[in-house]
């Protein structure tokens, strides 16, 4: 590397170029690089979900895992769609009902996101006020198996609204953030009610496109 070249920029120089190395037929994606995605309220439309299942802001939406631009998945097979989280409406969505559940989102192999907040949004059913996460940590990676803590919560019951498809936007630290393909949302610890049931409804990034 050049002399004097920072730790970070050297992270990002190598990250761009495996991943240029390993699929170099990969499509083009929907969303270009060096884009800056800036919060204004929860489920806005100025995150990089929205941005991608509007095809930069020019079509009428569509769910990007359900399109296909971007990858889901889900530690086990529970109530709802593992797609539904990238919806834009609330829904009886559950992820896992053993400790450690996830769900993660694959950007894909040309796409690199450094995040700067994200927004979860509770499930809608009826009663699950108590299954809200308040033990969880957000994770990215490059390869979707080793793994950087981006933002940590431990045993916080009021970091999410006690109500139905309740929503909160969590900050990434700058000290924390990197650029990642991967991202994952880890349940921790057991919801206010003692559970471990993982209910998820909604998920949005915000930060740059790299």
């Amino acid at each position: 590397f050049p002399p004097g070249q920072t730790e970070a920029a050297r992270f990002l120089v190598v990250a761009v170029r495996g991943l240029a190395e390993s699929d170099p037929s990969a499509p083009a994606t929907p969303a270009a690089p060096g884009i800056v995605f800036t919060y204004d309220h929860d489920m806005d439309e100025r995150g990089l979900f929205y941005y991608i299942g509007t095809q930069g802001r020019t079509q009428p939406w569509q769910n990007p895992a359900l399109a296909g631009w971007v990858t889901v998945t889900r530690s086990q097979e529970c109530a709802g769609k593992v797609t539904d989280s990238l919806g834009r409406q609330p829904s009886d969505t559950w992820h896992g009902t053993q400790p450690n559940s996830w769900w993660q989102v694959d950007l894909g192999a040309r796409r690199l996101f450094v995040p700067t907040r994200y927004t979860i949004r509770h499930c809608s059913q009826a009663g699950a006020e108590n299954y809200r996460l308040q033990s969880w940590r957000l994770e990215g990676s490059l390869d979707g198996a080793s793994w950087r803590t981006l933002d940590e919560h431990t045993n916080e019951p009021n970091a999410i609204p006690a109500r139905v498809a309740a929503m909160a936007t969590f900050t990434v630290l700058p000290a924390r953030a990197f650029p990642a393909r991967f991202f994952r949302v880890l349940m921790t610890g057991p919801s206010p009610n003692g559970q471990n049931q993982f209910a998820m409804s909604g998920f949005e990034l915000y930060g740059t496109l790299k």
